[in-house]
């Protein structure tokens, strides 16, 4: 996922941010790192995606810290989030929020700073997102996964049953032609297809497999009626113009809140995930500063607030910051059980990925939207 999801002339917003969260400050705050036992003065420079700038994400940072923020909301791709960090000056920005997909490059091209496990609260993660396969590169870390989700099919719960959603087939039923909305983005879209085809690594495919993969999504446009990005996508939806769409809780959660008949499912062929991987730039003059940023972001506090951001809804990686969130928001994204959530949820879906012949997924992608 990439960008800021904003929605202009339907403005979907929460109803509240959690109060639970809100207090959680003072609840949580004691064992943890990001907390200093003195003011720490200084400040620290953040290239992110939309959340962060919401009200009541950083003032308790910066109050307990002394560290002042100076925050950056990128708009753009991740791969132009990367290119800036790389072609800035030392110390314009230390810390940014990629996807995971995109931090192997980012450290072997050396603009990553190495993080140290221990300086981070990964001993309350779930398990599978800690040890994220992308953000350890030669066995060293070089990001923590701070937010995440997946794509799935998101569906108008009043034309089709979770039944009806359970496989990526309904995408290809005659009797939804014209009624599928996909955001403008290659990789979610194709992996989900390759999923679909019975790919267990979607983004990992032989000239064989690609061929299937290319050959499926030309049988998918007809179906499709909308490729925009995602306030046109999400727009369109809210007003009953499609029924469904290659989406997850970032899109359907916030949809359903606000009184949307939308709900998601992962299908029983699989899908795929997205996420931000909070990293620090290697040529930082802040080192110190943006590890206590880290920490931050990485903690119960934080993260049970940006679960339920206004920007957009998603699924957070800290046990903890899942703990404390409403039943019902718990439910609504996927963390009602928080002991089977690894093993059970997690274990359909696979990490979003650049694969090996990106350019060729990328034409593939340019050809169909263009058939």
């Amino acid at each position: 996922m990439t960008g800021i999801i904003r929605l202009d002339s339907v403005r979907l917003h929460r109803r509240s941010v959690l109060k639970a969260a809100a207090g959680a400050g003072t609840a949580l705050a004691t064992p943890w790192l990001w907390v200093p036992r003195a003011h720490a003065a200084g400040e620290v420079n953040v290239l992110a995606f939309g959340g962060y700038e919401e009200p009541g994400m950083l003032e308790p940072f910066e109050k307990e810290t002394g560290i002042k923020v100076n925050l950056k909301i990128h708009d753009g791709s991740d791969e132009e989030m990367v290119a800036l960090v790389k072609t800035s000056a030392p110390g314009t920005f230390d810390i940014m929020t990629p996807t995971s997909a995109f931090i192997p490059q980012a450290a072997r091209d050396g603009i990553l700073m190495e993080l140290n496990d221990a300086d981070y609260p990964l001993q309350d993660y779930f398990p599978i997102i800690a040890s994220w396969g992308p953000t350890i590169v030669d066995g060293k870390r070089y990001a923590i996964v701070n937010r995440f989700g997946y794509y799935g099919i998101t569906y108008n719960h009043e034309k089709f049953s979770e039944a009806d959603a359970s496989s990526w087939a309904l995408l290809f039923d005659e009797k939804v032609k014209g009624r599928v909305a996909l955001f403008d983005w290659y990789l979610p879209n194709m992996g989900c297809i390759s999923k679909y085809n019975g790919n267990a690594n979607p983004y990992d495919l032989d000239a064989t497999a690609f061929g299937k993969l290319a050959g499926s999504m030309k049988t998918l446009r007809p179906q499709v009626g909308m490729v925009g990005n995602t306030s046109q996508v999400q727009q369109a939806m809210a007003g009953g113009s499609y029924d469904l769409a290659i989406a997850g809780e970032w899109v359907q959660a916030g949809m359903y809140d606000s009184g949307l008949p939308f709900k998601a499912v992962v299908p029983k062929e699989g899908g795929v995930t997205w996420d931000q991987a909070p990293c620090i730039a290697k040529n930082t003059t802040r080192p110190e500063n943006a590890v206590k940023f880290m920490q931050y972001i990485t903690g119960p506090v934080f993260q049970s607030k940006l679960a339920v951001a206004k920007t957009y809804y998603s699924m957070v990686p800290n046990r903890r910051a899942a703990e404390v969130l409403p039943a019902d928001k718990r439910e609504l994204l996927n963390l009602a059980d928080l002991d089977k959530f690894d093993k059970v949820f997690m274990a359909n879906l696979s990490p979003r990925k650049k694969p090996d012949n990106d350019k060729e997924w990328l034409a593939a992608w340019e050809n169909f939207k263009n058939s």
